[in-house]
């Protein structure tokens, strides 16, 4: 993820894991997703930052790391549903993909932004527009590219050295409690992950 700022571009990455795994009940999704890692993160300066969450699914179409690869490599046929992304042949381009370099992100594909007025306290999370990071962060900041990569690159983690207040013993933070300007968000809305 890259930003422009007054002081010059600025960047940041995380890898996460993801593993998709066959649901043999009949009924339910056809693949449970697996998540460890944390968001990706860009030091803005100033004690500002911006994070893209793992998963953000208070709106109207779920945002997942863990599906993006799937909604962006795949070959939609058809008479398939824009839902349908577990066609065999998708899980085969997501493969094909490892090590062929990072990929521009559609917007339509983004993840949810978040940011913290003041990083020492939960309760001062906001969803930031990507759209207008200006808003958030100031005149002159805007975002430039958000790209994926499927790689075997280990597991990166750093999140908690900047929001030291996340407890190393729950998978999910909920930032809406006591916090008014955020919508409820629940485990599905996550900053930092062992597994879900």
């Amino acid at each position: 993820m890259t930003v422009s700022t007054p002081r010059g571009e600025v960047s940041g990455s995380s890898v996460v894991a993801v593993s998709w795994t066959e649901n043999f009940f009949p009924e339910g999704a056809k693949y449970h997703l697996t998540l460890r890692g944390d968001a990706t993160t860009v030091d803005l300066g100033g004690g500002q930052f911006l994070f893209a969450l793992l998963a953000y699914e208070d709106s109207q179409e779920p945002h997942s790391t863990g599906m993006i690869p799937l909604k962006l490599l795949r070959q939609k046929l058809p008479n398939q549903s824009d839902d349908d992304y577990w066609a065999p042949d998708t899980f085969k381009r997501v493969r094909a993909a490892r090590g062929r370099g990072p990929i521009t992100l559609p917007q339509k594909l983004y993840p949810r932004f978040l940011r913290f007025r003041d990083v020492k306290d939960p309760r001062t999370a906001e969803l930031v527009d990507p759209d207008n990071l200006a808003k958030s962060f100031g005149p002159g900041v805007r975002l430039v590219r958000v790209t994926i990569e499927i790689t075997d690159a280990a597991v990166t983690r750093g999140t908690r050295k900047i929001l030291p207040w996340l407890s190393r013993h729950a998978q999910w933070f909920g930032l809406s409690k006591g916090n008014p300007n955020m919508p409820a968000l629940g485990p599905a809305n996550l900053i930092d992950i062992d597994n879900l």
